[in-house]
């Protein structure tokens, strides 16, 4: 009688396989070429201030993302490259996000433009925006820079 080894779990790896191959093989349609993924995204106020905090890990702020206001709307877009090509015959789990990306934040009415700031660190874009005062200033476009924490 040959022995086999007891594996009560290799079903269940198997069944996670093909469903990866599976999901392999729907995300490299042609149909879907051009969607967007969506980072993470809080947004919340604090202390007078509008807070827009991003999780894209793995960027360079200075070349890979852009952040920019146009009328009352704060526009965070960006690509997040892969950093080595690897074969699908030898990747046995793939969830990390690559590719473009945007995420719209609609910011109140008479947001001071000139006042939001913007800090990257450790994968985390954080915008500070100043609520506005009560009067409502004239909707333009401007240019937010992102800092980088300076290295120790």
């Amino acid at each position: 009688m040959a022995r086999t080894r007891w594996a009560p779990f290799s079903a269940f790896t198997s069944l996670e396989r093909e469903m990866q191959d599976m999901m392999s093989r729907f995300h490299t349609r042609p149909f879907l070429e051009g969607f967007e993924w969506r980072p993470s995204t809080d947004v919340y106020e604090e202390e007078g201030k509008l807070f827009v905090r991003t999780e894209i890990p793995g960027i360079d702020p200075s070349e890979e993302l852009t952040i920019e206001v146009e009328e009352n709307v704060l526009h965070i877009k960006g690509e997040k490259k892969m950093e080595k090509e690897i074969s699908e015959d030898n990747r046995y789990l793939r969830e990390c996000r690559y590719g473009s990306f945007q995420r719209d934040v609609i910011l109140p009415e008479g947001v001071d433009t000139d006042k939001i700031r913007a800090d990257y660190d450790n994968g985390i874009l954080t915008v500070m925006v100043p609520m506005p005062d009560e009067h409502v200033a004239e909707p333009r476009k401007v240019k937010v820079e992102v800092r980088s924490p300076t290295p120790a």
